[in-house]
């Protein structure tokens, strides 16, 4: 088919293209022409913001400046919840609110599977370039879990949500980097740690391994407790829970030492840790240190690598898996 002369026909003509999922349409512009509103045109604008949500052969998607209104980009945003294929989405200089902009973040948020890899809302007529805290924030948290976003155009206000946002998107494009140098064959790097702070750990899945833990009087009292609590104490909590069978002085080295034999037998396996904001992530514990009560994590959830380290003053909470305190009662009925 030919495309219509006239400039109207013409714009319904492309729409009507991305709706049948013309596999030849791969590049969908739309920028410097006006798009009719919605009330006067449903066969452009809207349909065009419905589409989308089952097109899977545009790879870019550009409508700047073309007269997008807020209704329509709420509609383009729950779209990008179902689609797979997009890779760059470009609709600076339109005419969004804060509302329409915050409905990006939180339906990609809805699709792990999206290929999105550049976003760009700058520049919204009567709206400028800062949406809002809560639209920063939305974006903060899209990223904690979003790994393809390479590339964000807008501009953050606020200076937590800038840096969170700037650093997962640095992330990000150091995975891709990685991933493109496995592809072309390239040698294996030393992956990077995303630095986290740390609030608490939960040792999730039993050892493997038949190593014996430390058997003597003080430290079965500390295992007696974290079997009981499902958590470690402490140095009071132990001292209360002994009821006079273990000295003051005895408390603080038995709980050291069962931990670090607890830690170090949990190396190698599956852990959830939080950070400060209780984001939780589960992953495998490849190394531990605490050194003057700074605790120092290594976890990997598959190839991406995290570094939890606590902050100076304030106390980790470690507890264990219902699995892993009948492993230890295990261990401390004698069976291997």
């Amino acid at each position: 088919a030919h495309p219509p002369k006239s400039y109207g026909d013409w714009m319904i003509w492309m729409v009507h293209r991305a709706y049948l999922n013309d596999p030849t349409l791969t590049d969908f512009n739309f920028n410097n022409l006006h798009m009719p509103p919605a009330h006067l045109e449903a066969r452009i604008a809207p349909k065009l913001a419905k589409a989308m949500a089952s097109n899977t052969h545009i790879h870019t998607l550009s409508l700047v400046n073309s007269n997008l209104h807020k209704a329509e980009g709420s509609v383009l945003a729950a779209s990008l919840a179902q689609n797979n294929s997009v890779v760059h989405v470009n609709v600076e200089n339109n005419c969004l609110d804060s509302a329409s902009v915050k409905d990006f973040a939180s339906h990609l948020l809805e699709n792990p599977n999206s290929k999105l890899e550049s976003l760009r809302f700058s520049q919204q007529k009567g709206t400028g370039n800062f949406f809002g805290r809560p639209v920063e924030e939305a974006f903060g948290q899209l990223l904690d879990k979003n790994e393809t976003l390479l590339r964000l155009g807008f501009s953050c206000d606020d200076a937590h949500w800038r840096n969170h946002i700037n650093r997962a998107l640095l992330r990000n494009n150091d995975f891709a980097r990685r991933r493109r140098k496995k592809q072309a064959g390239g040698e294996e790097e030393e992956v990077v740690a995303e630095e986290k702070t740390l609030r608490r750990v939960m040792l999730t899945t039993p050892p493997s391994n038949d190593q014996a833990l430390p058997q003597d009087g003080p430290q079965r009292v500390v295992q007696g407790f974290v079997v009981a609590h499902r958590k470690f104490p402490t140095a009071s909590q132990l001292q209360n829970y002994a009821k006079g069978a273990l000295k003051y002085s005895e408390s603080a080295p038995a709980l050291r030492d069962y931990r670090a034999a607890v830690l170090n037998m949990a190396k190698g396996t599956q852990v959830t840790v939080a950070d400060a904001f209780e984001v939780d992530v589960t992953g495998t514990m490849k190394a531990w240190s605490i050194e003057n009560d700074k605790w120092t994590l290594d976890i990997w959830v598959e190839e991406k690598r995290f570094s939890y380290k606590s902050t100076a003053g304030k106390e980790v909470a470690l507890s264990v898996s219902d699995n892993f305190a009948a492993w230890l009662d295990g261990k401390a009925a004698g069976y291997p």
